[in-house]
């Protein structure tokens, strides 16, 4: 039977209302947005799974001390796709919006009064090279160049919802998968099929946003008593982007991914697929990415030595104020909290009021909460809840209520990150399969979506 392209049907029950709503705002084609280039990010996300796919057996994976680290090839495809979030965060967090304002002086490579100075375009208040062997400087007041928070969450929601969209197709009952286009709506995404309907609250942040970094042909001066002298170490700069050669700076591994000067509309896209799409490259990427994300999933007070110093790569990073507000996936308890809300109002004001079609709630996120899990989300991760109404008395025992186990709902139906998806509601277990995500990639069964999604990138 072929799949629905339209919203299922739910008749004139009491959440019609809600449910017109939501299929009146809903974005089919998920490239609707004004904020983030997502035919980029298709296009680029399309080629770093091909390249996994190619360079599933490389000897990388067991000679790499880092990636060997990722033991399990089950559980590959579920950090790939966590690393690809941050990699399709990154190229957006400086698509079109890179300035010449603010950028980090650093001149340790003139040690010695030898060799270039460097300048990067951060997105922590610090020196993302220095850090890694120096430690934390002064925190760096201006040095920080993120997005808004509406244009943050535009970018991880349409991030989110294009990987949602490969692993829902590969799934054994798939799923459309649509954005609303309206950031104040109860509901993020919608995933449906004839006789389902999932609503998703995103909570998604990246892990990992790397610095640009450009060589400066010269040392920057400053006037002085005793005539022009270099300017200070880690002082602010401007920095003619435009004519520099960038390249977006891989700091825990002293690597450079290469991206040439700002060049067409859909910049860094195009450079960034083409190291991805090769495997090498690819692999490159996710080691970077694997040795951070293995350092922050420490308890920040167990960290020691290398450990410590990863996290301060991290967005949430290790100092002693953390940059809550920027942790990963679930890292913050506000999104824990919010999150937890939204999907007990899916239940109270969309499912409770649809007794014809199933409806359900996930909580969409690139990382769980880590090394907070357990004192956050462990002990409620399998909760279950019923309004009062569908309780009633027990006639043969008048000290106990009863309630259906139709009208008795998890508190999280599905808490799907990406690292470690947890499926409560018997109905998604077939709609989110990373297993079948891998399998059907591998076997060629996403081929016609990911060549789609690649022509979309210059």
């Amino acid at each position: 039977m072929p799949r629905p392209t339209t919203f299922p049907q739910y008749g004139a029950v009491p959440a019609k209302p809600a449910l017109d709503e939501l299929a009146r705002l809903l974005n089919v084609g998920l490239f609707g947005t004004n904020y983030i280039d997502a035919q980029s990010a298709a296009g680029l996300l399309a080629a770093g799974m091909q390249a996994y796919r190619a360079g599933f057996h490389d000897p990388r994976w067991q000679t790499s001390p880092i990636l060997s680290r990722v033991v399990d090839p089950a559980s590959r495809i579920n950090l790939v796709c966590a690393a690809l979030f941050d990699l399709l965060c990154n190229a957006e967090y400086i698509h079109g919006r890179v300035t010449s304002r603010s950028w980090i002086y650093c001149n340790r490579h003139r040690d010695g009064g030898a060799g270039e100075p460097y300048a990067y375009f951060s997105f922590l208040k610090q020196c993302p090279r220095c850090c890694q062997d120096r430690g934390l400087d002064t925190r760096l007041a201006g040095a920080q160049h993120k997005p808004s928070s509406h244009h943050i969450g535009e970018i991880t929601t349409t991030a989110s919802a294009l990987l949602l969209s490969l692993l829902c197709k590969s799934a054994p009952k798939p799923l459309e998968i649509g954005v609303i286009g309206k950031q104040s709506h109860d509901v993020d995404a919608v995933g449906w099929a004839n006789d389902l309907l999932v609503l998703f609250e995103v909570k998604a942040s990246p892990l990992v946003t790397y610095p640009l970094r450009a060589r400066l042909a010269a040392p920057f001066t400053e006037d002085s008593d005793g005539g022009p002298r270099e300017l200070g170490q880690h002082k602010l700069v401007d920095v003619q982007h435009q004519t520099q050669e960038l390249s977006l700076y891989l700091a825990n591994l002293d690597q450079d991914i290469p991206l040439g000067q700002v060049n067409g509309a859909a910049w860094p896209y195009p450079q960034l697929r083409n190291f991805i799409r090769d495997p090498q490259g690819l692999l490159t990427y996710f080691e970077a990415w694997v040795e951070v994300f293995l350092g922050y999933s420490i308890p920040k007070t167990e960290r020691i030595g290398r450990e410590k110093v990863l996290g301060y790569l991290a967005n949430g990073w290790g100092d002693e104020i953390d940059s809550n507000k920027t942790k990963a996936g679930l890292g913050r308890t506000d999104d824990i909290k919010k999150g937890t809300y939204q999907l007990l109002k899916f239940g109270a004001y969309y499912r409770d009021g649809s007794p014809l079609l199933p409806v359900r709630g996930t909580l969409l996120t690139n990382l769980d909460p880590l090394f907070m899990y357990q004192d956050y989300m462990a002990k409620l991760i399998d909760a279950r809840w019923a309004p009062a109404t569908k309780f009633s008395q027990v006639p043969e025992r008048p000290a106990y209520q009863q309630v259906p186990e139709g009208d008795l709902y998890y508190l999280y139906d599905a808490v799907l990150a990406f690292n470690r998806p947890i499926l409560n509601d018997p109905l998604l277990r077939d709609c989110f399969d990373f297993r079948a995500f891998e399998t059907t990639l591998f076997g060629g069964g996403l081929d016609a979506m990911l060549t789609g999604w690649e022509v979309l990138l210059p």
